[in-house]
C-alpha cells in the first residue's frame, strides 16, 4: 500500500504542483486549500505524513497542530510545515513538541522537499506487481 501524504495549503497551485510532484515519485496523495476541512481530511484518508502550510485562512498552522494533538488517534501523525513565513524555522523547538519533524520555507526547491519527506517517512513503497 503506498504511503499517504496529505497537503494542507490554501495556493492552490503549490497545493497541485506538490500533489503532481509526489505523485509522480508513487506517493498517495491529499489536498486539503481550506483549513476549515483539514481535520475532515486527516480522518477520513488517515495519512502517514501532513504537509501543512502556517498561515491559512480561518485556522492557521498551529490551530491545526494544536486538533491534531487533542486526539490520540491523529497525535502521531508527522508533519512538515511548508511556509512563506521567513523566521518560521527559529520556532522550530516548539513546533517539535507539536508533532512537526521540519520546516521547509517558501519557495523551496521541490528536491528538497521530497528529501525530507523521504527523511521522515522513507521512499514510496514499491509498486507490487504479481506475476500469473
Amino acid at each position: 500500500m503506498p504511503k499517504k501524504i496529505l497537503i494542507a495549503d490554501d495556493e492552490l497551485p503549490v497545493a497541485e504542483m506538490i500533489k503532481q510532484a509526489l505523485d509522480a515519485e508513487g506517493y498517495e496523495t491529499y489536498k486539503a486549500t481550506q483549513s476549515l476541512r483539514f481535520y475532515d481530511a486527516v480522518r477520513e484518508h488517515h495519512p502517514d505524513l501532513i504537509l501543512l502550510d502556517l498561515m491559512m485562512p480561518y485556522l492557521e498552522g498551529d490551530d491545526e497542530l494544536t486538533l491534531l494533538n487533542m486526539n490520540p488517534e491523529t497525535r502521531g501523525i508527522p508533519v512538515v510545515i511548508v511556509t512563506a513565513k521567513a523566521d518560521a524555522r527559529q520556532d522550530l523547538p516548539r513546533y517539535r513538541q507539536m508533532g512537526v519533524a521540519d520546516i521547509v520555507i517558501k519557495p523551496f526547491q521541490l528536491d528538497r522537499l521530497l528529501q525530507t519527506i523521504k527523511g521522515v517517512i522513507g521512499p514510496p513503497d514499491p509498486i507490487q506487481t504479481t506475476l500469473n
